[in-house]
């Protein structure tokens, strides 16, 4: 794919903007349906917060009420996960080829000198530790802070959480990549500051003008009122 766009377009980094845009195109549908749960999450969290000033203190009843609340309502509550963990094998995959590709050496694009190597807009006196380096790189720094909005967006579509771990996530994920980004080529950097500008980008669109959360409250009620059918290790258990 990356050569077919490279026949017709002669600077690397807009084949690469291409590139990012056939990954996602591709990767739509599940990306549609990450939203949809998030979406219904959405429309459930005023349920959910009458469940937590409910339970108070009590963490183990609040979660049991919850997940029944979910199942009742045909949501799954990692379904918003599907796009990071979409990524991972397409990032380490890009992270291989952009490492390899001989033509990328040299390519300059943007403020990136070379889009195999790191982009350097500033040199530091020292060397910061765990993979840094003496460098801040721009792309860097646009992939990290693109990231942190999308996290930032997410934990507003969710239940808030009192476990300090999940509440700080958006702030800590984000700062793990400025240490794992720094050193690794401008081209994949480039690439997942692409990749978030356009899940940005869908988010609002599909959150505001294409699902409709009136539609997916009733059909949630539609469920919750449908008979409950127990498979058959249910229907043992309740005779155990």
């Amino acid at each position: 794919v990356f050569d077919f766009f490279a026949g017709f377009v002669k600077n690397f980094g807009w084949v690469v903007l291409l590139l990012t845009l056939f990954i996602r195109l591709v990767t739509a549908p599940l990306t549609y349906s990450s939203y949809l749960s998030g979406a219904k999450m959405k429309v459930l969290r005023p349920e959910l917060d009458g469940l937590k000033k409910k339970f108070g203190e009590d963490q183990q009843g609040f979660a049991m009420e919850q997940m029944k609340l979910f199942r009742e309502a045909g949501v799954n509550p990692l379904g918003g996960c599907i796009p990071a963990l979409l990524q991972i094998p397409i990032f380490f995959a890009l992270y291989s080829f952009f490492n390899s590709n001989i033509a990328l050496r040299g390519q300059a694009f943007l403020w990136s000198s070379d889009l195999s190597s790191y982009d350097v807009i500033a040199k530091l006196p020292f060397n910061v530790p765990m993979g840094f380096g003496d460098h801040i790189s721009l792309f860097t720094i646009t992939a990290v802070l693109t990231s942190f909005f999308i996290s930032i967006y997410n934990m507003s579509m969710t239940p808030t959480q009192d476990n300090p771990a999940l509440k700080y996530m958006p702030y800590i994920f984000p700062f793990m990549l400025l240490f794992i980004f720094n050193r690794l080529p401008s081209a994949l950097t480039w690439y997942y500051t692409v990749s978030n500008v356009i899940t940005l980008g869908l988010q609002f669109v599909i959150q505001n003008y294409i699902i409709n959360h009136d539609k997916i409250l009733a059909n949630i009620e539609v469920k919750r009122k449908a008979p409950k059918k127990q498979s058959k290790w249910q229907e043992k258990y309740t005779q155990m």
